[in-house]
């Protein structure tokens, strides 16, 4: 099948399609269809002028990282997942299209492939998801020439956010937001990261977790992607017990993941940095939910915590 004869199927068959998912807040809908045989699944998104969303308005700001998140998931698919892939799991890209701002992918059916969704994860997918991310990072941090095409990685960098930022109630938090956000950029190992990598954006075989949703992808450190996973599995006191294990184990598979192409040393260096600047992370997150949800049931003790640590080092510093 040729792609563009796939694209104008699709284009076709949306009026007409009972098998759809909406996606976020009305931006779109992901259909499964049946094409010359093969199990497919089209995500079909678009940017209306103000999001389905209860907490958001949206400002000309947000609404250009919005399309430039579709533009860059369309880039990954079309320029980078093929070099990928064959470390870590990802959709089988089938098209992708830019049409009039309609972004259009469409993939073979990972359910057809033995990967399915779940609702809660168990030790095992955890690690799964830990060993994905430290393989997707170690190729970015390996051989990557085209991650700096993506610009930053994750969607609540300061830069990306400064209408949440103007909502912050003045603190220390508030005024060390700068200070913070230039110890990540100035991280000397940086990668592409996920950017969005929560339990909902992974599907799991037997065996191993397939990776997809790629609008937040850009550079950045690894244990961003590592910060925001464990927020989206652990609440209280099971993130407290919970997550220094499972950084661990980011790390054991990032060492293994790495051991065939840099030297232990320069691989111990890495690892040092980025445990140091795991307290960072957290805060970035942190300044980002309290300008945009504060009572988010993801500012936990453990965030908190991290938070506290974090403005400690700076006032050290």
């Amino acid at each position: 099948m040729s792609a563009s004869a796939l694209v104008s199927h699709v284009m076709t068959m949306l009026p007409d399609s009972q098998h759809s998912q909406a996606l976020w807040s009305g931006c779109g809908h992901i259909y499964k269809f049946t094409y010359q045989g093969d199990m497919l699944v089209a995500k079909v998104a678009t940017v209306p002028a103000q999001l389905d969303h209860r907490h958001i308005t949206q400002s000309e700001h947000s609404l250009h990282r919005k399309f430039r998140s579709y533009e860059k998931e369309l880039m990954f698919y079309r320029d980078t997942a093929q070099s990928y892939a064959s470390e870590c799991a990802l959709p089988e890209v089938k098209a992708v299209a830019n049409h009039n701002q309609v972004f259009i992918s469409v993939f073979t059916d990972f359910e057809a492939q033995g990967y399915h969704n779940i609702s809660k994860a168990d030790p095992s997918h955890v690690t799964q998801m830990m060993t994905w991310l430290a393989r997707f990072h170690a190729i970015g941090l390996v051989s990557s020439p085209s991650r700096g095409t993506y610009g930053r990685g994750n969607y609540w960098h300061l830069s990306t956010r400064p209408d949440e930022y103007e909502r912050m109630m003045s603190g220390l938090l508030k005024s060390s937001a700068n200070q913070i956000d230039q110890r990540l950029l100035d991280c000397p190992y940086q990668t592409l990261i996920h950017g969005d990598a929560k339990l909902a954006n992974f599907a799991f075989s037997r065996n191993q977790a397939l990776g997809y949703d790629f609008q937040h992808i850009g550079e950045g450190i690894g244990v961003a992607d590592v910060m925001l996973l464990l927020s989206s599995l652990y609440c209280g006191r099971d993130l407290e017990l919970h997550a220094e294990q499972y950084l661990d184990v980011y790390f054991e598979q990032l060492s293994e993941a790495l051991a065939e192409h840099w030297p232990k040393e320069q691989f111990l260096d890495l690892e040092k940095c980025w445990r140091h600047l795991w307290t960072f992370v957290w805060a970035d997150f942190h300044r980002f939910l309290l300008g945009w949800k504060p009572d988010h049931e993801k500012l936990t003790s453990y965030m908190l915590h991290q938070t506290e640590l974090c403005l400690e080092q700076l006032g050290e510093a």
